[in-house]
């Protein structure tokens, strides 16, 4: 998948999830990709073994040296593996898997086996070194696959081609009937993804028409689109996507809510209305160009070096006053959830003052709150939460968390309204957030069946 991008950090993961590389650059276990197992703050997979049962080393070559047969014996158990972890539910997606061979996609001197090891490779990087597009984790490309739902005939629009890797796949998907548009900020990975695809001929020959440009704009002149798959991380949906998704289809998008809520969703287009039908957890890069937003992912100053810290709109300076408040002593204020009780996610959903540190992988490491005005801090650790500054900040998560819902981020119901428009009456059991953004206002809502909320 393409990073028209660099990402936000970690996405803790669980069953439906992943970590990537990072907004800042870092790479963790994964661009997108899934992870398996756990509640926030798990931490990442490693880089020997798939999470999620992928293959990784039985039968080492070097690329274009492997024989055809071994490749697709790679291909035969990674499929299966994604079949029994859950993750490819349909024959549909299972034989679009089947057929393309990843390891034509993989960066130059890939070994077979670790081009279909279930993790991510960097595909290319700026003056610093930091990924601005990888191949994502075979494990996410599945679950957005299968949330996307693409069907024989389908006109598709692929925001990021990347290596072209996840183009085939919708190309398998499409068929010849249909048609995949394909948008990449990086004009060269246009032009080496491209000649990939015209040698490979995916799909019994769908028409593919891949694009140098900036994947926001999307590209009108193919509208509307049945399908619109975006592979880089974003905190608004654009609104040219969702003008140039037929009224009926499906957008996914890695979207990111709040601090440790970046989420894999699908959205059904209902008029001038997104609304959710599928969420799954994830990390992406981020979208580059003129319409990316501001880094949500800082690394602190050298006072916590390895450190980095996850927020709304952190500026350098709140990530300078961050490392010297936490460089002084601080109060204990009370006991807290630890750092994988699924609260926190509803406290970021409730509080945009809640910030998230992680370490230079983007694993989390602690749950907290910075407010910039009041010059205070707040920092859980081992269960117990500590006050930096103004207490009245420690004092505003005490009281907030004894509120806040154990919420499953993959069962929320997540809406999408052009901004300045009327929303509806919010429903009257579970709990109900809002966010509002640039051009879309985001309406989430989690119903464990148990009480009545309010909005948040």
């Amino acid at each position: 998948m393409s990073q028209d991008s660099a990402r936000d950090p970690h996405a803790p993961q669980d069953a439906t999830a992943g970590t990537s590389s990072n907004r800042s650059g870092r790479t963790s276990a994964a661009d997108g990709e899934a992870g398996c197992g756990g509640e926030p703050g798990d931490g990442e997979a490693t880089d020997d073994a798939s999470p999620c049962g992928g293959v990784a080393g039985d039968e080492a070559g070097g690329g274009a040296g492997v024989s055809p047969g071994g490749a697709a014996r790679h291909r035969r158990r990674l499929v299966a593996a994604l079949r029994r972890d859950g993750l490819i539910r349909s024959a549909a997606v299972a034989a679009a898997f089947d057929a393309v061979p990843r390891e034509l996609f993989a960066p130059p001197g890939t070994p077979v086996d670790a081009a279909y090891a279930d993790r991510v490779a960097v595909l290319a990087a700026d003056a610093a070194g930091v990924p601005t597009s990888t191949l994502s984790q075979p494990s996410i490309v599945a679950i957005m696959l299968e949330q996307l739902d693409v069907r024989p005939g389908h006109r598709v629009l692929e925001i990021g081609t990347g290596s072209g890797y996840n183009t085939a796949l919708l190309a398998e998907l499409a068929g010849a009937r249909g048609r995949v548009t394909s948008v990449e900020l990086d004009a060269g990975l246009v032009a080496s993804a491209a000649a990939r695809l015209a040698e490979l001929g995916p799909g019994g020959g769908t028409p593919m028409d891949l694009r140098h440009g900036d994947g926001w704009r999307g590209s009108a002149d193919g509208a509307p689109y049945d399908r619109i798959h975006a592979t880089v991380g974003v905190d608004d949906i654009a609104p040219t996507w969702r003008t140039q998704l037929a009224d009926g289809g499906l957008l996914v998008a890695p979207l990111w809510l709040r601090p440790g809520l970046e989420l894999s969703v699908a959205l059904r287009r209902d008029g001038s209305v997104l609304r959710s039908v599928s969420v799954a957890r994830c990390g992406f890069l981020q979208l580059r160009g003129p319409h990316a937003a501001g880094p949500h992912a800082r690394p602190l100053s050298a006072g916590a070096i390895g450190l980095w810290v996850v927020g709304e709109a952190l500026s350098g300076a709140d990530t300078e006053t961050i490392g010297l408040l936490a460089g002084r002593k601080g109060t204990a204020a009370g006991p807290v959830p630890d750092l994988t009780d699924r609260r926190w996610w509803a406290l970021a959903l409730s509080e945009p003052r809640t910030v998230l540190f992680t370490d230079a992988h983007g694993a989390p490491a602690a749950w907290g709150a910075y407010d910039a005005e009041q010059a205070g801090l707040a920092i859980a650790i081992d269960g117990w939460l500590t006050s930096y500054g103004d207490p009245g900040v420690a004092d505003d998560v005490m009281s907030r968390l004894a509120d806040c819902p154990d919420v499953d981020p993959t069962e929320m119901e997540i809406s999408a309204y052009p901004t300045g428009s009327p929303l509806p009456r919010r429903p009257s059991r579970g709990a109900t957030w809002r966010i509002i953004r640039r051009d879309h206002t985001y309406r989430i809502h989690w119903n464990p069946d148990r009480g009545s909320g309010r909005e948040r």
